[in-house]
């Protein structure tokens, strides 16, 4: 189509337009008025239809193409939360010697696990298979149909779990008949001189709790495979269709027609391959097609977009263009029937076309400041599910900084202003501590940078002492540290060192609980090129059989309901990422010894 650039007239060329043809008009006025009616009225709003529908055509594909991002990042969102579980299980010691020696007080221990965790993650199943393909235990152990003594090794996800090391597939699930996104994950054997694959972790989710967020969308979303079959939807009858042949992007692999037995979905292209009819009761409906492929994987992501926006604001414009044309018409007919206030009526025209632009922009306006009010509550949406995890976070901060600043009261009225000073500077390390607090909370979007840098040990004891101030003071544990009074400078994260030390010096709190004598000693110490950082309590220690598994993801000695047995695994991973080590032991005059190692550094470069 040939866009025409609208000519915009001063008003004096107006008055000189219509003094030159004032003596034709005035001639044949009623013939000048038809030929606007019938010619003038039907090109005006064909020419405004046009136009408007181009511009709501882009307006609408720009925000089906943030919708469908939307869709994809949803999408993705759900295929790697529970990515690591099967990472983590494979290298669970449990499972591990569950492979080597199936006896049946392992298989049903590992059954019960596997249970609680699929239960934890809403998961369809969780279940290991030895090398055989061959299910040895399973979440639903107990459950009819059960995965336990099935054999899977047909699976595609097991034979690239096996052969590379990890699977992925989605199929229809051959025992339960339900469909399923599987994750694999392989297990290698403990022996370092034999590193063949031992089995596969397994874990099967569904996609009905995505499914039913999209039902809420405007738009009609569809998930096909390389295939080109419909596998997830928020449309109830497509699933499990075949995608039509012609489509405006092209499939991961080249796909085969359907078969007869795989129904094509009921869509008719409507003058372009991003054109969809579809037929909804007795009313035909047209959307815009928006596809992309998603990152990583053989699979599409569609989205349908209503066209309806598209016709009003077209149907609109044209009946504007018409209404507009028509009072040209009239006004012409009626200039040439009175010959008055000719200049006068051209000011109203122009001031009705002012006051229609006017309106045009009010709207345009009002339509921008609801898009910026649903991005904001979109923004306190997602703060609002953190906030839970913010005041926690920063809660013990305040409390310290409430206690500094009461003794700073106390100690400014003793005429101690050296003391107040320090009491202040305590003051003004915790709040950068609530400042990168908050600062962590933008990094719950994106992956950890993982820079290192020099950190101060002894300033991370110091702060996660402060941190733990008054829970200390308030179970009456007493804490004795032996620090250089030269700071030594070792390899990490400032924050994530300060978690380690609060989370092991929490660890002996709550194992000194039943103790007489509740006392915590930290020592700092120079070894070589390392830094040793010890944490010894006074509690009854950790019994010689946990001490292998003390750092085993779940594994925990407290109570059901006080912990997950995830505090010890992620702080060992911590200092691992840092190159260093955390390890645990038995004090021999008592009490429960961890010992951190970490490389030294000489400056703060």
């Amino acid at each position: 189509m040939v866009r025409i650039a609208p000519t915009r007239w001063t008003f004096s060329q107006s008055r000189d337009w219509v003094a030159r043809r004032l003596p034709v008009l005035f001639a044949r006025p009623r013939r000048v008025m038809l030929a606007m009616l019938v010619v003038g009225m039907p090109l005006a709003a064909a020419v405004a239809a046009g136009l408007a529908a181009d511009n709501a055509s882009e307006s609408l594909r720009e925000q089906g193409s943030a919708q469908l991002s939307l869709y994809e990042s949803n999408l993705r969102t759900e295929l790697e939360r529970h990515a690591a579980v099967p990472m983590v299980l494979a290298r669970d010691r449990e499972v591990a010697d569950l492979l080597r020696d199936p006896n049946p007080e392992r298989v049903d221990r590992l059954n019960r696990k596997l249970e609680a965790i699929a239960a934890t993650l809403k998961a369809s199943a969780l279940y290991v298979m030895n090398g055989a393909g061959t299910t040895v235990a399973a979440s639903n152990w107990n459950a009819a149909p059960s995965f336990v003594g099935q054999n899977f090794s047909y699976r595609p996800y097991f034979q690239s779990a096996m052969e590379q090391g990890e699977g992925h597939h989605f199929a229809l699930g051959t025992t339960s008949l339900v469909p399923g996104y599987y994750t694999a994950q392989r297990v290698v054997a403990e022996n370092r001189t034999d590193q063949r694959p031992a089995g596969v972790v397994v874990l099967k989710v569904g996609f009905q709790e995505l499914e039913r967020a999209w039902s809420h969308g405007r738009e009609k979303v569809l998930v096909s495979d390389r295939d080109g079959i419909v596998f997830i939807t928020n449309v109830e009858g497509w699933r499990y269709n075949a995608l039509p042949r012609r489509l405006p992007v092209t499939l991961p692999a080249a796909a085969a027609a359907p078969t007869e037995e795989i129904p094509t979905l009921p869509w008719a292209f409507g003058g372009a391959s991003d054109r969809i009819t579809l037929r909804e009761g007795n009313v035909e409906r047209r959307y815009l097609l928006q596809s992309a492929a998603v990152p990583g994987g053989d699979w599409t992501i569609h989205a349908l977009t209503s066209l309806a926006p598209v016709a009003t604001r077209a149907q609109q414009a044209g009946l504007l263009a018409a209404a507009v044309v028509a009072l040209a018409a009239l006004t012409g007919y009626a200039l040439a029937q009175r010959r008055l206030n000719l200049v006068e009526r051209l000011a109203i025209q122009e001031e009705a076309r002012a006051e229609l632009e006017r309106r045009v922009a009010a709207a345009t306006a009002e339509l921008r400041a609801t898009e910026n009010e649903l991005t904001q509550a979109a923004k306190l949406a997602a703060l609002g599910q953190m906030s839970a995890a913010m005041a926690h976070e920063i809660n013990q901060p305040l409390a310290a900084i409430r206690s500094f600043a009461d003794n700073a009261v106390v100690l400014l009225g003793r005429g101690r202003p050296d003391a107040v000073r320090d009491n202040l500077a305590e003051i003004a390390d915790l709040t950068d501590r609530m400042a990168a607090i908050t600062r962590s909370l933008k990094g719950f979007a994106r992956r950890a940078s993982g820079t290192l840098g020099a950190v101060s040990a002894a300033a991370a004891v110091g702060q996660a002492l402060a941190l733990l101030e008054a829970r200390l003071r308030r179970e009456s544990v007493t804490v004795d540290t032996d620090l250089p009074p030269v700071p030594l400078l070792v390899t990490g994260e400032d924050v994530r060192l300060q978690q380690v030390l609060v989370n092991l010096i929490g660890n002996a709190a709550d194992a000194m609980r039943a103790s007489p004598r509740r006392h915590v000693r930290i020592a700092l110490a120079e070894e070589g090129e390392e830094a040793v950082l010890t944490v010894r309590d006074s509690g009854p220690g950790i019994a010689e059989a946990d001490l292998p598994r003390i750092f085993v993801p779940f594994f925990t000695t407290k109570e059901a309901g006080d912990g997950l047995g995830l505090g010890l695994s992620i702080s060992h991973g911590i200092v691992e990422d840092f190159g260093g080590s955390l390890t645990a032991a038995n004090h021999p005059e008592g009490g429960a010894l961890f010992t951190i190692r970490l490389k030294r550094r000489d400056s703060q470069t």
